[in-house]
């Protein structure tokens, strides 16, 4: 396998992390967020991790909160849904210690819009909820 240094290598790569945030959101409720792929280089898609909060409070590893959130990922690029219908976002995004690992390492091509819904289908708990898309950046080499 051809190492980023890899003259040969048609791509230089690059460790990144595209993050959407989604702050209070209500319950019963739905927002929408996009990630923009930069125009400088593709990006490939490894891992996914979230990171949930209610109203800022402290968190403990034994305390950690686990939303009641569904997700829904789109990739405009290619106009292709990554499931079939919204899951659970503990389906499909781990926790930073322990990363959901892409069974199969998806490419957004550059430009592209991520676009992500989420709906809250708690009854009653408002959540802030982060979440990673961890990967590389992959830079054309010019020929």
């Amino acid at each position: 396998m051809a190492g980023e240094n890899d003259p040969n290598s048609a791509f230089a790569r690059e460790f990144f992390i595209y993050q959407q945030d989604f702050a209070g959101l209500a319950a019963g409720a739905t927002m929408v967020g996009n990630i923009q792929i930069q125009a400088d280089s593709d990006f490939l898609l490894r891992k996914l991790t979230y990171f949930a909060d209610i109203a800022g409070a402290a968190q403990t590893d034994s305390g950690r909160v686990i939303p009641l959130v569904s997700l829904q990922i789109t990739d405009t690029g290619s106009g292709r849904f990554l499931m079939e219908r919204s899951v659970p976002i503990t389906d499909l995004f781990g926790t930073g210690e322990l990363p959901f690992i892409i069974p199969t390492p998806k490419l957004f091509t550059a430009r592209a819009v991520v676009s992500l819904q989420v709906t809250n289908f708690s009854a009653a708990t408002d959540y802030n909820l982060r979440l990673s898309f961890i990967g590389e950046k992959l830079y054309r080499r010019g020929y």
